[in-house]
């Protein structure tokens, strides 16, 4: 028998239509979630000096729940910033939901915590509708609490965090955080512990310099290992830069580093990056051994989204009056904050201090490896491979701007 080529289509989307769909639809989730992390980076940048630590798919994820309830001008600017098509509206949350459902949240080789919440001025009535559907879609919590009694909500909110995250993500709010005016906050807090494939040695960390953005020096431990994995060098508008990949157990996850030459401002840098760049980098990469050094960092940081989402023109569900239809049928409700705290370290054994397990992975030697030496400020990213998303993003252009837990400077 003959098929012509719209009868093949054909025959092909009656037999594998929903997993071709399935397929397309999350890898479009995935660019459109790429792009509006750099969005998201580069605003940013735009506001903090130094370290930077934030996760788009947390952003996303609080931004999605307001969506969801979200009607007309407001729920425009939304699909806008994250960078969705105006006539896909609905898809986005089952794609999403499949998108989070191939991240398990732990495995021996890592651990993920993922909390969402809102949290509404009691007097509101939610829709039963939208309960359901933040509950499906997003597993978060729908909670009525009195944001005048600014401590015991605050209490509340930090407690559950605390809960959601292993307790690694403490105090996230203080009374100071809410007032009469207050009527939802949404809140998302993450947490990731992974080991690396190869571990540093810890006898090997050492005081080295590491020059800072304004161009001071400072002493700062520095992890040293060689080991066979992806180096690339690149030149973007005149401007040079190294990335390298370093994988965790599992090959779930990797941490990505680009390191701009010594001479190249890492704001130069951030400038241009793009999405296609980053895809670039993951195609071209190749396996070298790689004598690699890394300063032991922690970041922990608490982000007021609101000023960001307003550079990136969400400023509907800010204002009064706004239509949030979907989540309850007042007129008085509208986003009073939208909160993000992250704590992420890096040290020899992988992200979170942690007790190893297993034994030590032997250092491979190598006559010729190539050298990345981090030794002033380069950006990271934290990705999961298997959906080829970022789920941190950030910079350290000071290792020493929060001090390390455990193990610190007095040790060395």
């Amino acid at each position: 028998m003959i098929m012509t080529q719209t009868r093949f289509w054909r025959f092909l989307l009656t037999v594998c239509g929903p997993f071709l769909i399935r397929i397309h639809s999350s890898s479009l989730l995935a660019d459109s979630n790429d792009r509006f992390a750099l969005d998201l980076y580069q605003t940013i940048c735009s506001s903090y000096e130094e370290n930077i630590i934030f996760s788009p798919v947390g952003a996303r994820l609080v931004l999605g729940m307001v969506q969801m309830g979200a009607k007309g001008k407001a729920q425009h600017q939304i699909r806008r910033a994250l960078r969705l098509q105006e006539d896909s509206v609905g898809e986005e949350f089952s794609a999403l939901k499949s998108f989070l459902s191939a991240i398990p949240p732990q495995k021996q080789e890592f651990t993920f915590n993922l909390a969402n919440a809102l949290y509404l001025q009691e007097g509101f009535l939610v829709k039963e509708q939208y309960l359901h559907s933040n509950e499906a879609f997003f597993q978060s919590a729908v909670k009525l609490v009195d944001f005048q009694d600014a401590k015991s909500c605050a209490e509340a909110i930090s407690t559950w965090v605390e809960n959601k995250t292993d307790g690694k993500i403490k105090n996230m709010f203080s009374a100071e955080d809410f007032g009469p005016l207050t009527r939802l906050v949404l809140v998302n807090a993450i947490y990731f512990k992974g080991d690396w494939i190869q571990k540093f040695r810890k006898e090997e960390t050492q005081l080295m310099d590491f020059t800072i953005k304004d161009g001071s020096i400072t002493k700062v431990p520095m992890m040293r290992m060689q080991l066979r994995t992806k180096l690339g060098y690149f030149t973007h508008s005149q401007m040079t830069y190294q990335v390298v990949e370093l994988p965790y157990e599992g090959n779930e996850f990797s941490l990505i580093l680009l390191l701009p030459a010594e001479d190249i401002a890492i704001e130069k840098v951030e400038k241009i990056l793009s999405v296609d760049q980053i895809q670039g980098w993951i195609r071209e990469m190749q396996e070298e051994h790689v004598e690699i050094s890394l300063p032991r960092f922690q970041i922990e940081q608490k982000l007021d989204f609101k000023e960001v989402f307003k550079a990136l023109n969400i400023t509907e569900i800010f204002n009064g009056g706004c239509d949030l239809s979907g989540i309850t049928d007042s007129s008085d409700l509208y986003v009073s904050q939208i909160t993000q705290k992250i704590a992420f370290v890096i040290n020899e054994d992988g992200s979170e201090a942690a007790a190893a397990t297993g034994g030590q992975v032997p250092v491979i030697m190598s006559l010729d490896s190539k050298q990345f030496v981090a030794n002033r400020p380069f950006l990271f990213i934290l990705k999961n491979n298997p959906t080829e998303s970022i789920l941190f993003m950030g910079r350290v252009t000071n290792p020493e701007a929060q001090k390390m837990r455990g193990r610190d400077m007095d040790s060395l």
